[in-house]
């Protein structure tokens, strides 16, 4: 079982459930990261292969060790990326609780925001499922739209199952809603 301990949760409220963007997302930018890491060793083969003379003289003497560096560097830039591209992935993340979601949006490598949001704030939840991709994976925009005016709404992209976590929310709001009515109902007598 996960520690929520970082979440500040009342004692009577436990995390129903965390929701995170789909694994084709980071899959995307795995692709995209080897593809530009790979692109000086292509150019290099490509131009060994067609015997460009230059080649020959990157491959000997000191100006190898120049090529080396920048090419270290270059694999440095595309693992940092990385680094920065996977704390994102895996620190935005809503969690559903019994009384509220909780949004952490990872901003920057050191920049997070953390905003709450109470079922009884809710005024509607819309699911939006774009193309055969997300179709055949199951993934979307979900959008949590707030009934106060100096709030925001919620919104992620590329979320697994959004159809799912959206029922889930509306149930939640649902019991939530009740409770309230029932409080009212009983005050009121």
């Amino acid at each position: 079982m996960a520690s929520y301990e970082t979440l500040h949760l009342d004692t009577d409220e436990h995390v129903i459930l965390e929701v995170r963007r789909h694994w084709i997302v980071f899959i995307g930018h795995i692709i995209s990261f080897l593809f530009f890491a790979s692109i000086p060793v292509i150019l290099y083969i490509v131009a060994h292969i067609f015997s460009f003379p230059f080649i020959d003289e990157l491959a000997q003497g000191p100006l190898l060790k120049v090529v080396t560096i920048v090419y270290l560097i270059w694999i440095l830039s595309f693992w940092l990326s990385f680094v920065v591209t996977w704390t994102k992935y895996y620190l935005d993340v809503w969690y559903v609780t019994e009384k509220r979601i909780i949004d952490i949006e990872q901003q920057k490598i050191f920049h997070r925001e953390v905003s709450n949001l109470r079922f009884d704030k809710i005024q509607d939840v819309t699911v939006e499922v774009r193309g055969f991709l997300a179709t055949w994976l199951d993934f979307g925009s979900i959008k949590v739209q707030t009934a106060a005016e100096d709030s925001r709404d919620f919104f992620m992209t590329y979320v697994a199952h959004p159809e799912q976590v959206k029922q889930v929310i509306f149930a939640q709001h649902n019991v939530v809603g009740d409770k309230t009515n029932n409080t009212t109902d009983q005050g009121g007598v």
